[in-house]
């Protein structure tokens, strides 16, 4: 009988939660409601994120404390089934980003989809520009990571801690280091 009113109690939070969303939304604008996306619980955070546009799979486990970034909606974000994103990541939504189906995206990482030195004489050089990311099926992101605009990870890549992902790799990538290189073929049967 407890774990039903739990389990009320829970859903009436992630309700109240989305509520609030849909209000901070109309009255003050879709950045002061992006704003509370970082102090939401599990259950409301992933609510949210459907309601405004995500591609969220099945089974997937989504930390709290997320930062999203240059979006007026969640569309540009794609998570496959049975995915885990932990604390703290960074989501760069100039672009779409999309995450595959048993990826690990370990607690700080950073996807980044877009420069813009719009206030510097160095955008002649480095013209402003976005770039989709897309990590493949079963690959991990180490703690720590970031992974700039236009890079692909293939499927079973590894990108150890701290790595700074720079361009694309293929499957069965072990990369690690900043920038980050290519390491060892992982052999997965």
């Amino acid at each position: 009988m407890g774990l039903g009113i739990r389990k009320m109690l829970s859903n009436i939070i992630v309700n109240i939660n989305c509520c609030k969303f849909r209000v901070r939304k109309f009255l003050f604008g879709f950045e002061n409601a992006n704003q509370m996306m970082k102090y939401v619980d599990k259950q409301s955070l992933e609510k949210i994120l459907k309601k405004n546009g995500a591609c969220i799979g099945k089974n997937c486990d989504i930390e709290t404390g997320l930062t999203f970034h240059n979006c007026t909606d969640y569309k540009n974000l794609k998570i496959g089934d049975n995915s885990h994103i932990g604390k703290n990541c960074f989501f760069d939504l100039a672009d779409s980003i999309q995450i595959g189906a048993n990826a690990v995206i370990s607690m700080n990482a950073s996807f980044l989809t877009h420069i813009n030195i719009k206030r510097s004489k160095l955008e002649l050089i480095y013209p402003s520009k976005t770039a989709p990311i897309v990590i493949g099926n079963d690959c991990y992101v180490g703690a720590n990571s970031v992974i700039l605009m236009g890079v692909s990870l293939g499927e079973y890549c590894f990108a150890a801690a701290c790595s700074t992902v720079t361009k694309s790799f293929d499957a069965k990538s072990f990369i690690a280091g900043t920038p980050a290189i290519f390491k060892k073929q992982i052999d997965i049967k």
